[in-house]
């Protein structure tokens, strides 16, 4: 991950950006060649999934970006089934590292940001990233950002609560009298 200049984004200034691994492809052919291994119906179509990876790896690393802004993280991936993802920062419950066996022998470790009312497994999730350069730096980055924009936000709601509290103090004072005023016309006059 590098230190960028500060940058505009619709999501407000850019803080860090990502750096990917190239091993991504290493990995990723020997995840793929395993998968079709253990399959056995799969043995015959290494030769042709290895080739084709030769196109479609360098290609998927053009296309790979993850940033840090202001507001919110900003992720682009895919070659032929392209998404983009804009997870607000005071939506994301947690930032989890995640590695296997296979990750770890080429030294790549997984991000997975997990956000409020999140359905399915991480692995589905916008928000999973495999191979990114120092990603316990790009974890605290995203998680202190965080923190400031709910800092952010708790300091503009505390001003709101004490607003709310001084007109329900009136709402409270005049249903008081409301009830007395009930009471008094409740009760038998001698």
């Amino acid at each position: 991950m590098t230190e960028q200049p500060a940058t505009a984004s619709v999501t407000g200034d850019v803080i860090y950006e990502a750096e990917f691994d190239p091993k991504i492809a290493s990995h990723g052919r020997a995840l793929i060649s395993l998968i079709m291994f253990v399959t056995i119906v799969g043995i015959p179509f290494i030769p042709f999934m290895l080739l084709f990876t030769m196109w479609y790896y360098p290609e998927y690393m053009r296309r790979i970006s993850a940033r840090v802004t202001t507001q919110a993280v900003e992720i682009k991936k895919g070659v032929f089934f392209r998404k983009e993802a804009t997870i607000p920062l005071n939506r994301i419950t947690d930032v989890r590292l995640h590695d296997g066996p296979l990750m770890r022998y080429y030294g790549l470790r997984g991000v997975a940001i997990e956000t409020a009312g999140q359905s399915g497994t991480s692995a589905s999730s916008e928000g999973n990233l495999i191979g990114v350069v120092d990603s316990v730096k790009f974890r605290d980055v995203v998680l202190t950002q965080r923190q400031k924009v709910l800092g952010t936000a708790a300091a503009e709601d505390g001003a709101a609560p004490q607003a709310a509290s001084v007109g329900s103090d009136q709402i409270l004072t005049e249903i008081r009298d409301i009830l007395v005023r009930i009471e008094e016309q409740g009760r038998p006059q001698n």
